[in-house]
């Protein structure tokens, strides 16, 4: 089915949700006061909570936790000989300053982060970061688009410029443009900027039952989706329409699409001048009111180094007994709380997961289901750092998609370096997800930059020659995310049918404050889940931090934190509109 010309296009008027439709809870201004999150009983002042994980919910958790009055312990088992005690924060934060002359940053990990993220902005707005506007395909801040598939190049300002030069192309965007407004896309965004939590549940609900068993490929093709022929189906997947919109995720869970495009339809993406690492910095060397002790930052309370690796924790069902977290270094130490933040596969492979005292397995069979089905995703970058922003006037100054083995390059220019010589330009030679990550993950460094500087140079030939120029005398990082032994991929997506999984694992926080287990089956013991694993829309750090605040309050209010009245946390909303929920 093809749409017609007059088919109905999204409000472009409209912001993109700021609230994550599973559970709108404003995280940004629950913070805004400043005020701690809650007040502990005296006898609990300065109780110690294990905190496993230095990614963006670890250290969200933890900052929190220290300014509520608590004594957070990190522990991280990422290294950095140049990161505090030879640790390395952040997680999928991962920026790489190559030099200290040099303003430019490879982001090996987040990238880019839409002006809807106000949690992330809210801290980024406390420890200093400044934003500037990202280059994506089709933005107003990308000189040009170039897309090449099945060997014809095109080049476009805009996504509607293709429509001219390629008709399949307009069809294609135009019925999944249609499928959005009809799916109620617009509907939702407005229920989210007047702040109808009641209308926006509900419309949510209504998409789940529609599409939870549906995949991304399957929306495109059905004739209750978008209506696309195959090709139609393919040209979408490579044209790069939005965050999420490719062909490698053609295999999501349509209810995960949305979620992207929910975040991402009507917002330009920024990112961070000093790069996302710096992000991480600040949680962990800011100043902050702990009501306990004063002035403390978390540098201040570990001595100026994290933990090392966690290789097993012991739960006990008791949840005034605590957890017992061992680490690399020998150490076994008994905390009055646990959140756990790394992906969750590592309590599969990395991390020993058991009871204390001969007890049973602190998860039941539901929740070791859900943590066991996770899906990840693979995901390789592979980025050249320059003096100079030497495509400038050329084809490649932009954005370059293609069919071809690097599937998505971009160009970013920093500005004036740090110091005479040292860089300022980024070109990502290659961002791949999925099964084009896998192509190259066995292959060195020194081999892919061969086969991206191939295909790049066939697609720009204007500045094939320097392109390799600049790669001689420039200096290139890579990395395949699920090699790395910490993460093995870059984050969880969802597939069809895990609507359930997913469900399970962001309202294990809950516990059983509202008198019955918020996962049936769970014990109520003190360790909590946190991190992208936990969060409804995966891959986004906003969500990410979103996870740390639901670890943070569940830990309070295990403790016997006060909450205020006027100003009701993520649990207090759940017990009042969530616990009875299937």
């Amino acid at each position: 089915m093809t749409p017609p010309a007059e088919a109905p296009l999204l409000d472009p008027a409209l912001p993109a949700c700021d609230l994550q439709a599973d559970f709108p809870f404003d995280y940004a201004r629950y913070l805004a006061s400043g005020a701690p999150m809650g007040r502990l009983p005296g006898h609990r002042a300065g109780a110690r909570v294990a905190v496993i994980g230095c990614g963006g919910a670890g250290l969200t958790a933890a900052y929190e936790l220290m300014r509520a009055g608590c004594r957070p312990v990190l522990y991280e088992a990422e290294r950095d000989p140049a990161g505090p005690g030879g640790v390395r924060l952040g997680g999928r934060m991962y920026s790489v300053r190559l030099d200290r002359a040099d303003s430019a940053v490879a982001e090996l990990g987040c990238m880019r982060f839409p002006e809807s993220a106000r949690l992330l902005r809210h801290y980024a707005a406390e420890f200093g970061l400044r934003w500037r506007p990202s280059r994506d395909n089709y933005t107003p801040h990308t000189p040009s688009t170039v897309l090449e598939v099945d060997g014809r190049r095109y080049r476009a300002r805009r996504l509607g410029d293709l429509y001219p030069q390629n008709p399949e192309m307009a069809a294609a965007h135009r019925g999944w443009l249609a499928a959005l407004h009809r799916v109620g896309v617009d509907d939702l965004r407005r229920a989210t900027a007047a702040r109808d939590l009641g209308e926006l549940r509900r419309l949510w609900a209504r998409i789940v039952q529609r599409y939870e068993t549906w995949s991304f490929y399957r929306f495109l093709r059905d004739e209750e989706g978008a209506g696309l022929s195959h090709g139609q189906a393919a040209l979408l997947g490579t044209m790069g329409i939005g965050a999420a919109q490719w062909d490698s995720f053609f295999d999501l869970s349509m209810l995960e699409i949305l979620r992207l495009v929910l975040t991402t339809e009507g917002s330009p993406l920024y990112y961070p001048q000093e790069g996302i690492s710096a992000l991480a910095d600040g949680f962990w060397t800011r100043r902050t009111d702990t009501r306990a002790a004063g002035p403390r930052s978390l540098a201040d309370l570990h001595h100026g180094r994290p933990r090392r690796a966690v290789t097993a924790l012991e739960v006990p069902d008791d949840p005034a007994r605590g957890v017992c977290v061992h680490d690399e270094d020998g150490r076994a130490e008994w905390y009055a709380a646990a959140v756990f933040t790394p992906q969750l596969h590592l309590l599969q492979t990395t991390v020993a997961l058991r009871g204390a005292d001969g007890g049973g397995s602190p998860f039941g069979p539901r929740l070791w289901r859900a943590v066991r089905r996770l899906s990840y995703w693979q995901s390789a970058k592979t980025a050249l750092l320059t003096e100079e922003p030497f495509w400038q006037g050329t084809t490649m100054d932009g954005v370059t998609l293609t069919d071809r083995l690097p599937r998505a390059a971009y160009t970013v220019d920093y500005g004036p370096p740090h110091a005479p010589g040292g860089r300022r330009a980024v070109l990502e030679l290659s961002y791949t997800w999925g099964q084009d990550a896998m192509k190259v993950a066995a292959s060195p460094l020194e081999e892919r930059l061969r086969l991206f500087l191939d295909d790049l140079g066939r697609i720009h030939p204007d500045v094939a020659g320097e392109l390799r120029r600049q790669a001689d005398r420039g200096r290139a990082v890579t990395i395949s995310w699920e090699n790395q032994r910490n993460f093995r991929g870059l984050s969880r997506f969802s597939r069809p049918g895990e609507y359930t999984y997913q469900r399970d694992l962001f309202s294990h926080f809950m516990k059983d404050f509202s008198g019955t287990a918020a996962v049936p089956g769970e014990a109520p013991n003190a360790l909590f889940l946190a991190g992208d694993d936990t969060a409804w829309s995966a891959g986004w750090l906003d969500h990410a931090l979103a996870s740390g605040i639901n670890a943070a309050w569940g830990v309070l209010r295990l403790l016997g934190a006060d909450t205020d009245p006027d100003r009701p946390g993520p649990g207090d909303m759940w017990l009042s509109q969530y616990a009875a929920a299937p």
